[in-house]
């Protein structure tokens, strides 16, 4: 397991079947990982009582290891978890992740008051649909999943060449930051960003990399973090040109009425739930297949 804090450096073992970041669900994970984020909605709605019992300190405590993997991008599954959340920014992951923290704190203190107020300022990031979203994208008679977003940039990297990431960027959805090579081990994401204008967002970064973007890959030391300063150089940049698109959930604050946009159920209703857990496993791993 990689340090809980942002990825600094390219991981050590080798990726073969699925790139980095894009892994399969574990079938161990699958069940657990839906009933916490069950318990966490429930709790959320206060349809069950925000206090103190195992099973609700380790659903919050799940529930802010997910986000945390979003935000540090340390797991071979990061960014199929983001997906399955709906594509929250690293930004918005790493406040929902800090914010969990402080609620698993307040239900160890047993401080009610103070659990209710964390519980409202989740409410105020859109915290309810991203658990929805994971809900429907799981469910096992019937999955659906949001559209994503248009326009990205990402680091891409494989195993097979530890010490080069290449800086991509798409006006089209994320799976089309990670090229199709053969005779290689599989294209991951060490990092990936939504922007508004992908185009500009390539230019600008060209000229950060000497116009070697997309041409040439950025040779990565494997002494310090030389990763990590990449990232903060990009997120710079996309941040000062004001190209950072925080996550779809920063509409939804304006427009929170509105019924999100799903895509129609990908599998016949009512499969087994272990061949569900295998179908959407290799879809979402896949990262290509939609």
């Amino acid at each position: 397991m990689q340090s809980s804090s942002r990825l600094a450096r390219p991981p050590e073992r080798a990726y073969t079947k699925f790139g980095f970041g894009l892994g399969a669900v574990p079938h161990h994970a699958w069940g657990p990982r839906r009933d916490a984020v069950q318990r966490v909605r429930d709790i959320f709605d206060r349809n069950l009582p925000a206090v103190w019992s195992y099973e609700n300190f380790q659903a919050l405590v799940a529930g802010r290891e997910m986000f945390q993997k979003i935000r540090c991008e340390n797991a071979f599954d990061w960014f199929t978890i983001c997906r399955l959340f709906g594509m929250p920014s690293g930004k918005l992951a790493g406040k929902i992740q800090k914010t969990l923290r402080d609620a698993i704190e307040a239900l160890r203190q047993g401080s009610a008051k103070e659990l209710d107020g964390i519980l409202d300022r989740l409410d105020r990031d859109a915290f309810g649909d991203m658990l929805d979203a994971y809900l429907s994208a799981t469910h096992p008679a019937s999955p659906q999943f949001l559209d994503e977003p248009y326009g990205w940039v990402g680091l891409v990297w494989s195993s097979s060449r530890s010490d080069e990431v290449v800086i991509r960027s798409t006006a089209g959805r994320a799976h089309a930051l990670t090229p199709d090579v053969t005779g290689h081990s599989p294209f991951g994401l060490l990092a990936a960003w939504n922007v508004s204008d992908a185009h500009l967002a390539r230019e600008e970064l060209a000229e950060l990399f000497n116009d070697s973007l997309e041409l040439e890959p950025v040779r990565l030391r494997r002494h310090g973090s030389h990763l990590l300063e990449i990232k903060q150089k990009v997120e710079a940049l996309l941040f000062r040109e004001n190209l950072l698109a925080l996550s779809p959930w920063h509409e939804i604050k304006v427009r929170r009425h509105e019924r999100p946009n799903f895509l129609e159920p990908a599998i016949e209703k009512d499969p087994p739930s272990r061949a569900f857990a295998d179908d959407v496993s290799e879809m979402f791993s896949a990262f290509n297949k939609r």
